[in-house]
């Protein structure tokens, strides 16, 4: 059975709208966990993008290997698994790298508090 490209058409476009908006809150919540973490706008900024760009790489990619998975089903059942499928994907990934930027801000905060208190001893 082939994939129809009504379906192909289907996933991809619901898949884009998906990822944009999880990139957008992504975004977002990373802006302030990386300004508090270097302070830096500039390379707070900078680090931003570097992320973004790579969750947008990654969830693409992700999106076309999906969309164009023959799973033997058809109609919308084949778009509501393979939605499905990039839902569990991307959200693990996007909870991975909630958790990292957390234990960079966790270590950051650690670091500063250490110093605190050597500087005060």
């Amino acid at each position: 059975m082939g994939v129809s490209t009504a379906s192909f058409v289907t996933t991809v476009v619901v898949g884009i709208v998906i990822t944009v908006v999880v990139g957008v809150l992504l975004r977002r919540i990373a802006r302030e966990f990386l300004a508090e973490v270097y302070g830096d706008r500039s390379l707070s900024s900078s680090l931003n993008y570097l992320l973004v760009t790579l969750y947008y790489l990654f969830a693409l990619g992700l999106l076309t290997l999906v969309a164009s998975a023959d799973l033997g089903l058809a109609g919308v059942q084949l778009v509501v698994v393979r939605i499905g499928i990039f839902l569990l994907v991307l959200g693990g990934v996007y909870g991975l790298t909630v958790l990292a930027l957390e234990r960079a801000r966790r270590r950051q905060r650690e670091q500063t508090l250490e110093e605190d208190f050597r500087g005060r001893g």
